[in-house]
């Protein structure tokens, strides 16, 4: 405990320091999805934004980070604290807004649009719930653990969706405020 002031300042600053970290970590590892993105050929763009999504499923799924780092991002998440908002800002909002302007590209929607920006968020926020909430899933198919032949069941998931009209359907007028 007498370490903690003498190297960080205090609590709060040891606990930004992890956020740090793991915002570090989490950067490198999305900004290596969000590579997947980059190409000039307008007809790969939806098959790369797929490849995006997969790589990124696949990293959640691969379960290498420690689960102390799950549950520190889960709660820092739930208060959506000080914490939270480096590793939002540093890590998943870059990822974000990639996969945004890429969906804005092969939906031709503004990467603006609300709908859009809802709906890039929702698969984002999907993929990573599998980490996060992850006992839902084991108790529901009676799984012990995600082995890796079940992978591909997830990936065709992510691969339906983006084949599916999900990010380029407009939501009813009706709906709109």
């Amino acid at each position: 405990m007498s370490a903690i002031p003498y190297h960080f300042g205090g609590k709060k600053e040891l606990y930004l320091a992890a956020a740090q970290t793991i915002a570090d970590y989490a950067s490198s590892r999305f900004g290596e999805a969000a590579a997947i993105l980059e190409t000039e050929e307008p007809a790969a763009r939806v098959v790369r934004f797929e490849e995006t999504l997969t790589h990124l499923l696949n990293m959640i799924l691969e379960d290498a980070e420690s689960s102390s780092w799950t549950s520190f991002v889960a709660r820092c998440s739930y208060e959506n604290d000080e914490a939270f908002a480096l590793i939002y800002n540093q890590a998943i909002a870059p990822l974000l807004e990639r996969l945004t302007r890429a969906a804005s590209d092969f939906s031709e929607r503004s990467s603006d649009d609300e709908a859009l920006r809802l709906r890039v968020s929702a698969i984002v926020t999907a993929i990573v719930s599998f980490r996060f909430v992850r006992g839902i899933t084991l108790r529901w198919m009676d799984w012990q653990q995600i082995e890796p032949h079940y992978v591909s069941h997830f990936e065709e998931m992510v691969r339906d969706l983006c084949r599916s009209n999900f990010l380029a359907h407009d939501f009813p007028a009706a709906s709109r405020p």
